[in-house]
């Protein structure tokens, strides 16, 4: 815990405000992204079953589903900012691993370049948390 509180107040010193309009586009992108999914249910459908979920092709769906808006609008408004990034880690990996890698980095439409630079993004709002016009900084400006 000790080491958090370390990052935590590092960051918050050394964040530059050009950063929070990168965490509202990541947000937007995100939102975006679950967006783009419930309307094409199919598609995320068709990419989950092809790895064997089975029975659980729908809930794995709606859980990429799900993660992809709830995280995009927590880190689109900066609150829990570090949570939301770390939520979204699994499923960005899971793109990289089962999508990216074996349909090649330069293949058509396999969306490598945007995956890569929102997994980068979320790196560096997990490490730099919300940033100083953010839903975290206010509350924990009208908490003192």
């Amino acid at each position: 815990m000790y080491l958090l509180h370390k990052i935590d107040v590092w960051s918050e010193k050394h964040h530059p405000l050009w950063l929070d309009f990168f965490r509202v586009l990541l947000g937007t992108v995100l939102v975006w992204q679950a967006l783009y999914f419930i309307a094409n249910r199919s598609a995320i459908v068709q990419i989950v079953d092809q790895y064997g979920f089975g029975f659980y092709t729908m809930t794995a769906a709606h859980a990429v589903i799900g993660i992809h808006l709830v995280g995009g609008v927590l880190i689109f408004f900066g609150l829990l900012t570090r949570f939301a990034a770390a939520i979204q880690l699994p499923v960005l990996l899971c793109n990289i691993i089962f999508i990216v890698i074996p349909n090649g980095f330069m293949s058509l439409r396999s969306e490598t370049e945007l995956t890569v630079i929102i997994s980068a993004l979320v790196m560096l709002f997990l490490f730099e948390g919300s940033g100083h016009y953010s839903l975290d900084s206010y509350l924990k400006s009208q908490e003192k």
